[in-house]
């Protein structure tokens, strides 16, 4: 059985950056569970690392609770069960190193058993973006997807790629929307996105108006953008009728936006503030792209 401190890397043969690449993004974090959508997030990851000239690293992760079976008497290692899950490991690393052998980009490829949250965090310190999926691990026992996304955002100070349900790619040219709430997390939501959101053809900034304390107004997001070159549209609904989430959601598709960039758990999870009830519902099922940080 593998330790909580085993680690097992392979690495591709660099490969020639080329040049005038965008800068911004150069170290991409992919967190490897094996679900029906992992192809379609690693065609993103590829195409971020080809279009940013990044390296990507795949980071699959085995929770060491996985590996114990619980009884009314006792917690203990159930040996099939590590049998099990060693064989999935490595079939699926194989699987993925033999389909990144024929890609242009760098890449990396851990696998490590231990908890998960502590692997993610220590390896996003030294990443400009994670990649995740929605739905959650088959056996990380960790509750709902959402959960899952709540703690990576407490524990990870690097922005969140969660790809839109159905999703296969996103088009890093075509059109980004902003949802501003005027709060840190929303400010530094919007700053990690400069990157892609100085590639998109079009980018709208979304006023959500909560009337806080502290609460900055959408003409400082309009500036700062624009000190980066990015001309932004601001919009500012009439109204809310059918929620903050639809409403972001509508207007994404109606302006075509490849995904929305927003602040996650603007205070507590536990309160119950109004993008806090946003995060929770666009974390649960999205149709379009979010780019989230804390």
């Amino acid at each position: 059985m593998r330790t909580a401190e085993l680690v097992m890397e392979h690495s591709s043969t660099p490969i020639t950056e080329p040049e005038h690449t965008p800068a911004g993004i150069k170290m991409i974090l992919f967190d490897v569970h094996n679900d029906e959508a992992l192809d379609a997030r690693l065609q993103i990851a590829l195409s971020l690392a080809r279009t940013f000239g990044a390296h990507v690293h795949l980071l699959h992760v085995t929770p060491v609770e996985a590996y114990t079976v619980t009884d009314s008497f006792a917690t203990y290692i159930g040996a099939e069960l590590v049998a099990v899950l060693e064989s999935e490991a490595a079939n699926l690393k194989e699987r993925l190193e033999k389909q990144l052998a024929n890609e242009d980009v760098n890449w990396s490829y851990e696998e490590v058993t231990g908890s998960l949250m502590t692997h993610l965090a220590h390896r996003a310190a030294f990443a400009d973006l994670v990649i995740t999926g929605r739905q959650p691990y088959a056996r990380e026992f960790a509750g709902s997807s959402t959960a899952l996304f709540g703690d990576m955002l407490q524990a990870i100070r690097t922005p969140l790629l969660i790809a839109g349900d159905g999703r296969k790619e996103i088009d890093l040219f075509g059109s980004g929307l902003v949802a501003w709430n005027g709060s840190y997390e929303a400010a530094n939501a919007m700053r990690a996105a400069v990157p892609l959101l100085k590639l998109a053809s079009r980018v709208r900034v979304i006023s959500v108006e909560e009337g806080k304390d502290e609460q900055f107004p959408s003409t400082d997001a309009l500036e700062y953008l624009s000190r980066h070159g990015i001309h932004a549209e601001l919009v500012q609904p009439l109204n809310f009728v059918d929620g903050v989430p639809d409403t972001l959601v509508d207007e994404a598709i109606r302006a075509d936006a490849s995904y929305i960039v927003m602040g996650g758990y603007g205070h507590s999870r536990a309160g119950e503030f109004l993008f806090g009830g946003v995060t929770r519902s666009l974390l649960k099922d999205c149709p379009v792209s979010l780019i989230i940080a804390h």
